[in-house]
């Protein structure tokens, strides 16, 4: 069960997706924690604090805590997928049981979504996606 409904992500995301070009482009930095990491902090407020959300001074990556952990993830030449799989990573070093998943809502739609992760089904790994 999703925890707090999720966000959306703007429909152009959908297509880099689908179309295997989902990086996050030349700014990774500023794109990672404008599309992703400042969304995901407001949506995982009652769960977990994630702040301290800096943007390296290269641009390349981000800085933040999840909880009391911190977290460095270098963007440059990222796909989205890694990218996710890097969060999920920090939610596990950090002890959290949260998974981070972009899901198809509707028809040309991507949600954001906080999942308890010992509430994960065992078969949960979608086409073209890592596992959270």
């Amino acid at each position: 069960m999703a925890i707090g409904g999720g966000f959306a992500l703007d429909s152009e995301w959908y297509w880099r997706i689908y179309e295997g070009e989902a990086t996050l482009g030349d700014t990774p930095g500023a794109t990672a924690v404008r599309e992703f990491l400042m969304p995901l902090s407001r949506l995982a407020r009652d769960e977990v604090a994630i702040d301290a959300i800096a943007i390296d001074p290269d641009g390349d990556g981000v800085t933040f805590r999840v909880g009391e952990h911190p977290v460095a993830i270098r963007c440059r030449n990222l796909r989205v997928e890694r990218f996710v799989e890097a969060i999920n990573q920090s939610f596990v070093a950090a002890n959290v049981d949260l998974a981070f998943a972009i899901v198809e809502a509707r028809r040309y739609e991507l949600r954001c979504v906080l999942v308890a992760r010992s509430e994960l089904p065992a078969r949960r790994i979608a086409r073209g996606t890592l596992p959270p």
